[in-house]
């Protein structure tokens, strides 16, 4: 009881953001998705920086939103990982709502959705997408995602998120075997609903739930400074063949036959609606890395192509970043917080030059969905706020 008191006056105070605190418990299982946001949970992120955050009605890390748009207002949904779900700034920095407030300054009626998730890959994107965006109407979606990440063994591992795996015959399906684990069977159960009813409202027993967990949702972070000399060199390469392998040679096998029917379902479970590919992670070109630059140009034309072949478009989000800083020297500043500026999450500069990258995306690619939703609507019906 005495830490239970102590721990709440500490989150209470003014001094929140300095004295020992316990970040709250936002995610939960979920049959869908494997993890997914809890709806209407609020607390304290502390890791990297600190930042009180709120999931939505719909369990997403966003501001309200009506379950269905105003007329006349566009949705744009925008997938990613914990880059995008951006726990470590406060919401209004969301470089998905200055996108939002950039696309309004431009006299464009669009609500620009977060569908952010730590550790989510891109088929757990999508089934978000599918599962939670389509209910609320959104008109087009974003992915936002590491170009390795289909090199992931949890693409083809269902034992913790949604994966392809192989059927009896040899076919890619979708499969979900975490529902059989324990904490899915409890999940929607009184003991289960009694268990995150507990973690919600004691800071203790939360403190002790958080310590006994493991692995794999523990989220990621981006590394924003870049090595310099022949170590940028080394590092451009390395990733520049990981990625031939995959885009232009089709290997590993099992890779490839998951971006193959990854593209394909995009179309079918988001019925059709125009998408984006945001991809980073192929590194920067160097001047004195002239060899490891033309692979990367070569490597990005050739995802570039199967993309759009899929009737997708694509950004390079690395070299539009570089587009917006004006040169290398400025990614250290993306991401990190304090003494550690340079490696982590982005911040809230960071955030600023990643939503006018999503802003310039989202008006050169769905500008004919931008001009539809305009001709669409009339004085009567679109003289409400978003």
């Amino acid at each position: 009881m005495i830490f239970e008191v102590a721990l709440r006056a500490m989150e209470a105070s003014p001094w929140w953001r300095v004295l020992p605190a316990v970040h709250a418990q936002f995610d939960g299982p979920d049959p869908e998705l494997g993890y997914a946001h809890r709806r209407n949970v609020s607390g304290l992120w502390i890791r990297e920086n600190r930042a009180f955050v709120s999931m939505n009605a719909q369990g997403l890390r966003d501001r309200s939103r009506s379950q269905l748009p105003a007329p006349g207002v566009l949705r744009i949904a925008v997938a990613g990982d914990s880059i995008t779900e951006a726990m470590q700034v406060d919401e209004p920095d969301l470089f998905t709502l200055r996108a939002e407030r950039k696309l309004a300054d431009r006299g464009e009626r669009v609500e620009v959705l977060n569908f952010g998730s730590s550790g989510a890959l891109p088929l757990q994107q999508l089934l978000f997408l599918a599962d939670r965006g389509l209910p609320m109407g959104i008109d087009a979606a974003v992915f936002m995602f590491a170009a390795s990440d289909f090199l992931n063994s949890l693409m083809r591992n269902d034992r913790f998120l949604p994966a392809y795996v192989d059927d009896s015959s040899g076919n890619l399906v979708i499969g979900r075997s975490y529902r059989s684990r324990s904490s899915h069977r409890l999940a929607d159960r009184w003991a289960g609903r009694a268990f995150f009813w507990v973690v919600d409202h004691s800071r203790v027993a939360n403190a002790l739930y958080i310590r006994a967990k493991t692995g794999f949702l523990s989220g990621e972070s981006i590394k924003a400074a870049r090595p310099s000399g022949n170590e940028s060199c080394k590092e451009l390469r390395e990733s520049a063949l990981e990625q031939q392998r995959l885009w232009i040679e089709g290997e590993p096998q099992w890779a490839a036959r998951r971006v193959d029917r990854f593209l394909a379902d995009v179309s079918v479970l988001l019925k059709g609606k125009p998408a984006i590919f945001m991809l980073w992670g192929f590194g920067l070109p160097e001047r004195a890395c002239t060899e490891a630059t033309e692979l990367r140009t070569r490597v990005v034309a050739q995802a570039r192509k199967k993309i759009e072949a899929a009737g997708i478009s694509f950004v390079d989000v690395d070299m539009a970043t570089l587009g917006k800083m004006g040169d290398e020297s400025g990614f250290q500043k993306l991401g990190g917080f304090g003494a550690r500026l340079g490696y982590g999450h982005l911040n809230p500069w960071g955030h600023e030059i990643y939503a006018q990258v999503l802003t310039d995306a989202i008006t050169s690619r769905f500008s004919n969905l931008l001009q539809r939703g305009k001709s669409a609507c009339s004085a009567p019906n679109c003289s409400g706020q978003n």
